[in-house]
């Protein structure tokens, strides 16, 4: 049995062999620990819930040791400090040759995975995708490829928190508990992190619909996995494309496979039924949205629940008002919120550039509802820089 507790006041042949790392050199949790290895947060078979994996298979132990170590060689990369591990294997900083200048977060397969066919295809897809989709709040795959039976990618290193762990720190420091600085906004009186957090979210939502524009569902919309910089004005990138789909490519049959989080997927994608993967990603936006200005989450508590039973339970489950939860929320916000989530899709905003625009309409508007003067901070939108060219990634891994 299982509960989802409502936290609202508070191909190869042969598989690599990889070292996972002592506990001695365990590097701090980043945020690159929910942000690049989907099993963190959800794995990328089963439905699941922030925990972690509620139905999934498991594969197959690995036979023989294998740990990652720091400073060990990993093709061009030399490995410093493992950011975390998952269900689909690990992320470590790292640098490429002896140039310290390019520090990259490197994802490497598990070996367990690796000896799967589907599992491998999926992670050179995700490779693939992340290679081409290049833009503004976008983490970009800069290297991919194998070597030694070691299945790799690299993004850009972002000394960041994910917004899972702001929202959570948030819930400890209104429960007048001591909350860990994992990002400025913790800290942050309630007026100005409303806006701060929509202006986030709207950039947030500016990066999917890129990801739209380039006919791809992203699928796992969810605080795990939008980053935000530590340095203000807070830079933010969507990411973990590896639940995604190329809307020109899948079958109806695979848009409907059932993987996500069930606590942001649509009703219409929780019953398994056709549904516009556009306006599904607009609900998984909606729902973050929702959670990351109240702390809480869109349904009542859920006990007790046996995991085939969620989905559908969830699908039909009555949604609670924004101001219901935090009756201290602009009117602005709650607007916007209710439109994203509505439960049937022709009622929500037709693209995530449409709520982005609804979200930046409303910031003025929140601001002198709450007393907030001055100038507002000048936006910034970062496109890491690649020391790769996004072809020569394409060719690598197909």
């Amino acid at each position: 049995m299982i509960a989802v507790n409502d936290p609202s006041p508070r191909g190869a042949a042969r598989g690599p062999r990889l070292r996972p790392v002592d506990a001695s050199h365990a590097a701090t949790p980043s945020a690159l620990t929910h942000l690049l290895i989907s099993g963190a947060a959800g794995d990328s078979c089963g439905m699941s819930l922030d925990s972690g994996i509620i139905a999934t298979s498991a594969p197959p132990a690995a036979p023989r040791d294998s740990r990652l170590r720091p400073f060990q060689r990993v093709g061009p990369y030399r490995l410093l400090a493992r950011l975390g591990r998952g269900a689909q294997g690990e992320v470590w900083k790292a640098v490429r040759g002896d140039a310290r200048s390019h520090v990259v977060a490197l994802k490497i397969l598990n070996q367990g995975l690796s000896i799967h066919p589907r599992r491998l295809a999926q992670f050179r897809r995700e490779a693939e995708r992340g290679a081409r989709l290049a833009g503004p709040s976008l983490l970009q795959v800069v290297d991919a490829g194998e070597a030694d039976g070691c299945f790799y990618m690299a993004m850009p290193y972002v000394e960041a928190a994910t917004l899972h762990d702001v929202i959570h720190e948030r819930r400890v420091r209104r429960m007048g508990e001591p909350a860990l600085p994992v990002h400025p906004l913790v800290a942050m009186a309630d007026a100005p992190y409303y806006v701060e957090a929509a202006r986030a979210l709207a950039r947030a939502a500016r990066a999917l619909d890129h990801v739209h524009v380039h006919r791809v569902a992203h699928r796992d919309v969810k605080p795990a996995n939008i980053l935000l910089e530590r340095r203000r004005p807070f830079g933010v990138y969507l990411c973990d494309l590896g639940l995604g789909r190329d809307l020109d490519l899948a079958t109806s049959e695979q848009m409907r496979d059932g993987a996500g989080t069930p606590m942001y997927m649509s009703p219409e994608r929780l019953l398994k039924a056709p549904a516009d993967e556009v306006l599904s990603d607009v609900y998984s936006m909606g729902v973050t949205l929702f959670e990351t200005l109240t702390l809480g989450r869109l349904f009542e508590t859920i006990r007790d629940v046996p995991p085939p039973a969620l989905a559908s339970l969830l699908a039909r489950a009555r949604p609670r008002r924004p101001r219901a939860v935090d009756p201290s929320l602009p009117d602005c916000f709650e607007a916007v919120i209710l439109k994203a989530t509505a439960r049937d899709p022709d009622a929500r905003f037709r693209s995530a550039a449409e709520l982005a625009s609804a979200l930046e309409r409303a910031l003025p508007e929140a601001r002198r509802e709450l007393g907030l003067v001055g100038p507002p901070p000048r936006p910034r939108f970062l496109t890491p820089r690649p020391h790769r060219s996004p072809a020569d990634v394409r060719a690598e891994v197909r």
